[in-house]
Order: C-alpha cells, then structure tokens, then sequence
C-alpha cells in the first residue's frame, strides 16, 4: 500500500513538474523530462500551414527543409511555437514566463501558442487567456494537429520550437523551461 502511494505521489510531481500528455490513464510514460538546454534535432517536410487564432486571424507559413518561414515574421521576429493545454500545470505555469519574455523582446519576438485540445470552444479559450492575461496569439482548430505531427508528432506538452527570424529552427524545449534557457536561445534565434 505504501508502495502504490509512493508512486502515484511521484507520477503527480512528475506530471506537475516535468509535463502533461494527451492520455487520459496515467503511468510513468507520460511524464514529459526536462530537456531544454540539449538542442534537439526535428525534421521538415515542406508543406503549408494556416493557423487560426481566436480572434478569427490567420497565421500563415510554409515548413522548409531548415525549419518554419512565417510570412508575417520572416526577416522580422524570432517565433516561439508553443505547443500547450489548458489543463497542464506546467503549460500554466510557463505563462508569465512567456509574457515577461514577449514584453521584454517586443518587436523581435513572437510567441505562437497552439492549442493541443479538441474539444475546446472559442468562448472557453478567450476566457482561459483573459484568465492568463495571455499577450500572444492562441491558435486552435485541425491545423493545429497537422503541425503538431510535423514537429516530430508531439505527443507530450509543453512542447516548445525556437526558430530564428530567419525561420532556421534553433531549439526544441521539452517540459517545464526555466527563462534563463528560454532567454539564452530567444537571443540567439534573435542575432540569427
């Protein structure tokens, strides 16, 4: 019995610390590792996307060999895709992170949350980003999936992609990032 306590006590502190998945059972294989500082190698298959934010605004760019060409960005601001839940602790926790970082980086930065739930209405992500007090776009709807699976097929969030202004993809974050990671690379993408 304190066996099967102790490690449903670690599987919560995991799943509260490390990251959230889309399974609905929960087992150790869910548990997101931190991993944000070792750089991560994803694959493109040039395809097109447009994302819909939920202010009914388009997002529309092109995935390259190199990483993803936005054609509001390109040349412009660094992009931040930020793959997420609304009932994932760490993905909530990020938040002020990400606002602190938009503000400070304002004019060559963006940040593109991209809602991975199905069954979300319009009206309950406007009220969880006026909850949030969220200053960056909230895209929702199939495309979302589509570009989730061209990211390596996340399956784990957050999940965060860092590409220059450039659209070269700089870094992958996996599980809660701390801002001294996030800044280091948003730098970096930045310069780039």
């Amino acid at each position: 019995m304190k066996k099967s306590l102790l490690l449903v006590s670690l599987i919560f502190l995991g799943l509260l610390f490390g990251g959230c998945d889309t399974k609905s059972s929960i087992d150790e294989s869910i548990i997101a590792k931190s991993s944000s500082t070792e750089e991560k190698k994803v694959e493109f298959v040039s395809q097109s996307f447009t994302l819909i934010t939920t202010d009914e605004k388009f997002i529309s760019f092109r995935s390259t060999n190199e990483g993803l060409d936005f054609d509001e960005f390109k040349g412009k601001k660094a992009v931040l895709v930020d793959v997420f839940a609304t009932w994932c602790p760490p993905c909530i926790e990020e938040i002020p992170v990400l606002k602190e970082l938009k503000e400070k980086y304002k004019g060559q930065f963006e940040i593109v949350s991209v809602l991975f739930e199905k069954d979300k209405t319009k009206e309950e992500i406007q009220e969880f980003i006026a909850k949030y007090g969220i200053n960056y776009p909230v895209t929702m709807g199939e495309e979302n999936f589509k570009l989730a699976k061209e990211l390596g097929d996340v399956k784990k969030i957050p999940e965060m992609f860092l590409f220059s202004k450039d659209g070269r993809f700089v870094n992958k974050f996996v599980g809660k990032t701390s801002k001294e990671d996030l800044e280091k690379y948003i730098k970096m993408a930045i310069e780039n």
